[in-house]
């Protein structure tokens, strides 16, 4: 019986002791020594956009993609005006349909 007691908390005990310690002084090290924000100039998002405007091929991720339709967004389709009023709507703006368009298969 006590050797059942003894195996249960090694198995359990033990590896959350472990864990607890382990998590304890990965914090403390980083509380200690926080990283260093990079330069603003080596920053992929900067790099990424000057070469992009220089024409260079930049490879992109789902967050770039994302940046860039919020852009696109921003400068283009949201300056679009859309009239709604009593529930009914006159239409929908252009610019919608063509991004639709755009996006299609």
């Amino acid at each position: 019986m006590v050797a059942i007691v003894y195996l249960i908390l090694a198995l359990i005990a033990a590896p959350l002791l472990f864990f607890m310690l382990t998590w304890t002084a990965i914090t403390a090290y980083r509380i200690l020594f926080p990283e260093q924000p990079l330069p603003f100039e080596h920053d992929p998002i900067v790099v990424r956009k000057k070469k992009t405007a220089a024409g260079d091929l930049v490879p992109v991720g789902v967050r770039e993609i994302r940046e860039d339709q919020k852009e696109y967004r921003v400068q283009y389709l949201d300056k679009v005006p859309y009239h709604y009023e009593d529930g009914h709507s006159i239409g929908v703006p252009q610019a919608w349909l063509d991004d639709i368009e755009m996006r299609k298969n």
